[in-house]
């Protein structure tokens, strides 16, 4: 009897340190909530909110995945391709996050003084991460276990934010706050070369104007300098050569000043499909890159 006792304590014990020590559960059920992150006078309140899935609990912060919509700076949501985003993070027991920002038109001309154009989408996401940073805690977040994804429009935005000191050191956030960035699937890194080629130069020129020093300051590539500490990347590339090679460059850019990398090539999908194959079914060449990716900014 009192070795079945002993016993009893024993497995008692060794179960009570095993709860202690286990990781925040990953089996849990998102709660989503849609959370306004700064007030402009006269937007669309959409436009200035993000959209938050948590597990409704405190006592274990999670790491944070903040990610930002495509669409050529001028259309998109917040909701867009996400499905299998939401169930690829909440299996990994991350907390979700996903942000709008102001929209250029494309009824007005790059130069009209009070449209929507750069810095405006950067100033956006700047703040909604810095909402993040200050409030994620009342949520289950942990603000020192942050990562920035972005797709298209919204990689050009997370690179530019992730490298730029016009945006979150401004806001009183060093850049390496953030644990890594992953940039799906861009041309966006270096604006004064897309504002001038004959494929983008609209695009561009809507959304960022057409002053060349605007143009640098806008592009990640000519932001990266030595003696910066800047998070890890995560660089998904496909199409053109001439697109590979404009990734490429800003991959050794980076790699020239220490930053770590991790980069894949999606060939096999679209514009659109290498964007929702993060998180789909049984998808290996993005998703479980990115996922060891993640695992290694937030070890």
């Amino acid at each position: 009897m009192q070795k079945i006792l002993a016993l009893l304590l024993l497995l008692t014990f060794f179960s009570c340190k095993i709860s202690e020590n286990e990781e925040p559960s990953p089996t849990k059920t998102y709660q989503q909530q849609t959370i306004q992150y700064k007030q402009i006078s006269g937007v669309d309140v959409n436009l200035l909110s993000l959209d938050l899935y948590h597990f409704g609990e405190k006592d274990k912060p999670r790491p944070v995945v903040i990610y930002v919509h495509g669409g050529a700076w001028t259309l998109g949501d917040k909701a867009n391709q996400l499905q299998n985003k939401v169930n690829l993070f909440q299996s990994l027991g991350y907390l979700l996050v996903s942000v709008n920002y102001r929209l250029s038109p494309r009824s007005v001309g790059p130069d009209y003084a009070n449209r929507v154009k750069y810095p405006d989408h950067n100033n956006d996401v700047a703040d909604a991460i810095k909402w993040c940073h200050n409030n994620l805690n009342t949520y289950g977040g942990n603000p020192n276990k942050m990562a920035l994804m972005g797709h298209s429009a919204g990689a050009q935005l997370v690179a530019l934010t992730g490298t730029s000191s016009f945006f979150l050191p401004k806001r009183g956030i060093a850049l390496d706050v953030l644990k890594g960035v992953a940039s799906i699937d861009t041309e966006g890194y270096d604006v004064t070369e897309a504002a001038q080629a004959t494929s983008s130069k609209d695009t561009y020129l809507n959304a960022f104007g057409s002053d060349p020093k605007i143009w640098a300051e806008a592009s990640a590539l000519l932001q990266v300098q030595a003696g910066r500490s800047y998070p890890a990347f995560f660089i998904a590339k496909r199409g053109s050569a001439a697109r590979i090679a404009d990734a490429d460059e800003f991959i050794a850019k980076l790699k020239s000043v220490g930053v770590r990398i991790q980069e894949v090539t999606g060939n096999q999908y679209d514009h659109e499909g290498i964007n929702n194959a993060i998180g789909a079914p049984n998808e290996m060449a993005i998703t479980e890159p990115l996922k060891l990716f993640l695992a290694s900014c937030f070890k």
